[in-house]
């Protein structure tokens, strides 16, 4: 009778590598002291903070990090999401950074310091998850492999993926006794509240986190020997669902009492539903020697098949003859559990990217993945000759991919003097470019602390808009054209510390490009008066394969600017035009 150990007998020396046995830090074994657990994660946690922090790139990110930076400040201020602006994000994110801004000051390196805080726990929950499944030394190699991959895509800094995927990790791992024993009420009841609150960072992530939970339950609960009925699994799972409704429930009370229903159905729903695969929707990329790590996309899909099927073949059975014991029974259900699990958690996180797909938008999936390769690495000898091939074919692949990755983004930092061990040597040394220099002795939320590095015609926007507004006049930062809408500036807001004019201040094609949007931003234009916007022609020239290349022939907008405002100066790609003092429009 053959098995997914190709055919050998289970539990036999030659084959296996019982958790109970190889494993010190195996789930069943006694608990260890706390000072023994705590120290070693804690040293994880230090050395990844310092780590990621070198590895930070000082260039501010215009688009999705000051969006979140701009929305922060707008809930600062009193305004509410999907009311007040436009947000296709949670309110969390916006939430926790206007707090920490209120207690330590408007400035981009509290973000950062925050941002780097979530990421180092996401470093140290990988390595303290592996350990029950993994020998020290491979969970620190898959925890200094998440670190890189963190490193590599830095452009998602500030986003509310990043605590997304660290709740990820967290939700799954609470539900994985599921497969061997009955889970506590209390540890599913921690379950749940992990899913509602990846929800209030991310609708579909926390939703999706919550569904894969009920598909493990209920796979853990049809494997039990006893109890295969719905009364085991809802006994099971009802403390995560009454934990869910517990975080988020309060929060949807909340916001429909100060905000209509439709203004947030149509910002999650029904625009992404009409405009986002049209308007964002790539092709998969091509591998080549320049871009290796794109195979990590394609690999991905691979490291979930074979982590699927190995946790599927016998459906996680061993077979109870008289070489199995108790303790390999409970050791194969574990990490085939554990395989399961997170091949789930992959797969939907692979989907959810599916769209926009790239490294970045598939970094919520890339992170799991990573506990499917080490610990597919780590049993690899209970595996057929053909599976065992397969999993070295993954490593040594996933390890390339990293690598290549991580090398073009250090490459990257070099090339445009982003690097914070160069910053610091030029601080040292006085050697930083007159203008980095200027710019780094200014006060303003990009330099306040730590000084980021905007590009040389932003900086000087920046300081031309802080220099002729007063703090409380409103601006507008658009394009030359708002009949194609590809992105936008959402930096300058914060970094000026000025308002946006109009709702729509975060564009997305088929809104700001469309006829009732540009209808309502110049109502509020005309309500706001700004004294002065800034029309930025940096993407003018992006064109990616899908709606966001197509004008919609819509120019009420632009027409209203060009009566309105009158050119005062320019900056390289960047406009400014001061409003026409007789302007009655």
């Amino acid at each position: 009778m053959s098995s997914v150990r190709g055919g050998r007998k289970e539990g036999t020396p030659s084959d296996t590598r019982s958790l109970q046995g190889d494993n010190p830090h195996s789930i069943d074994s006694p608990p260890q002291p706390f000072h023994r657990t705590l120290v070693p994660l804690a040293v994880v946690f230090l050395l990844a903070y310092l780590i990621l922090f070198l590895g930070m790139s000082r260039e501010p990110i215009v688009y999705d990090e000051g969006l979140v930076l701009t929305a922060a400040m707008r809930v600062a201020a009193g305004q509410v999401p999907h009311r007040d602006f436009y947000a296709n994000y949670g309110p969390a994110q916006f939430y926790i950074l206007a707090g920490l801004f209120k207690a330590f000051g408007e400035s981009l390196f509290v973000e950062r310091l925050y941002d780097l805080f979530v990421k180092a726990l996401t470093v140290t929950s990988v390595y303290a998850i592996l350990l029950a499944y993994c020998r020290k030394s491979v969970a620190a190699i898959t925890a200094v492999a998440a670190m890189l991959w963190i490193i590599s895509v830095n452009n998602l800094t500030g986003t509310p993926v990043i605590p997304v995927s660290l709740l990820n990790l967290l939700g799954m791992a609470l539900v994985l006794p599921v497969f061997w024993r009955k889970p506590s009420a209390t540890r599913m009841f921690f379950a749940g509240a992990i899913a509602g609150l990846a929800a209030l960072f991310r609708y579909d992530t926390g939703i999706a986190l919550l569904g894969i939970q009920t598909c493990v339950v209920a796979v853990g609960i049809f494997l039990w020997k006893a109890e295969k009925n719905p009364r085991a699994f809802l006994s099971a799972f009802l403390p995560c669902l009454v934990a869910f409704a517990a975080v988020t429930v309060p929060f949807a009370l909340y916001y429909l009492s100060v905000a209509p229903l439709h203004s947030i159905v149509y910002d999650i729903v029904l625009y992404p539903a009409r405009y986002y695969h049209r308007g964002r929707n790539l092709p998969f990329p091509g591998i080549t020697l320049r871009a290796f790590e794109n195979i990590e996309i394609y690999l991905l899909l691979g490291i979930i098949v074979v982590a699927l099927y190995v946790a599927v073949a016998d459906r996680f059975k061993v077979r109870e003859d008289h070489a199995s014991t108790p303790g390999n029974i409970s050791g194969e259900r574990q990490w085939r559990g554990f395989l399961f699990s997170f091949a789930v958690l992959a797969l939907a996180m692979y989907f959810k990217g599916f769209v926009r797909i790239s490294l970045l938008h598939l970094y919520l999936c890339i992170i799991p993945s990573l506990l499917l390769v080490a610990v597919l690495f780590e049993h690899r000898f209970t595996l057929p000759r053909i599976l065992r091939f397969s999993t070295m074919v993954l490593v040594w692949l996933a390890a390339l991919a990293v690598t290549s990755s991580t090398l073009h983004e250090i490459r990257r930092l070099q090339v445009y003097h982003f690097s914070v061990p160069e910053g610091f040597v030029e601080s040292i040394r006085g050697t930083a470019p007159d203008m980095e220099a200027a710019w780094c002795k200014t006060s303003n939320p990009l330099t306040r602390d730590f000084c980021f590095l905007a590009d040389d015609d932003r900086i000087q926007a920046i300081d031309f808009i802080d220099s002729h507004t007063a703090p409380g006049q409103r601006l507008y930062v658009g394009l030359p054209h708002h009949d194609r809408i590809f992105s936008n500036d959402n930096l300058m807001y914060f970094a000026a510390q000025r308002l946006p004019a109009t709702m729509w201040s975060h564009f997305d094609p088929g809104l700001q490009n469309s006829y009732e949007i540009q209808a309502q931003m110049i109502r509020e234009l005309q309500a706001a008066a700004p004294p002065y916007i800034v029309l930025d022609a940096e993407w003018d020239q992006a064109r990616e394969p899908n709606d966001s290349a197509i004008s919609s022939g819509v120019t009420l907008l632009d027409d209203y600017i060009h009566k309105t405002y009158r050119p005062a100066t320019s900056f390289g790609l960047l406009s400014i035009y001061e409003r026409i003092p007789s302007s009655s429009h």
